[in-house]
């Protein structure tokens, strides 16, 4: 483990237009950023594992991490003819875990619990109070506002 990679946990929430349907699809994750020698910021899924994005900075890396995953999304839209075939893809995606990047994540997070690692400037939470999960729905005319959220990063702690 590189003393330059944290475990962190995020929140998405997001609304997908597909052939003839609308989802609202819900997610905590797990990814690991990593602070590189030669000054570049990745950020590696862990689950979902099957996307990266990557910056200048932590803000680039981040928004790069998250077009990676909404492409995911925007493909499976296109590609899928019914909600349900949607969900299902989406639920397949989301649940692909990127071992190795796990077993990093964990040993980071040890660190962090142990006081050997901080990621200064960002938030901590319980990492144990946010376990993986997804959550799609088919938005209909009685979708409200309170089904908006802003997206969440935090270090896993």
């Amino acid at each position: 483990m590189s003393a330059n990679t944290y475990p962190l946990v995020f929140a998405f929430r997001d609304a997908i237009v597909g052939k003839g349907f609308v989802a609202d699809v819900a997610v905590q994750g797990r990814v690991l950023l990593t602070d590189e020698a030669d000054g570049d910021v990745w950020m590696f899924g862990v689950q979902p594992g099957g996307v990266a994005g990557g910056g200048g900075n932590r803000s680039e890396a981040f928004h790069e991490f998250k077009k990676s995953y909404l492409s995911v999304l925007f493909d499976s839209a296109a590609e899928c003819a019914s909600f349900a075939d949607f969900e299902s893809d989406v639920k397949r995606f989301f649940s692909e875990v990127n071992a190795p990047n796990e077993k990093v994540w964990l040993n980071a997070l040890a660190a962090v619990r142990e006081g050997k690692l901080s990621l200064p400037n960002l938030g901590s939470t319980n990492a144990d109070l946010w376990p993986p999960s997804i959550e799609i729905r088919h938005l209909d005319q009685q979708a409200s506002p309170s089904a908006n959220a802003f997206d969440m990063i935090r270090e896993a702690a």
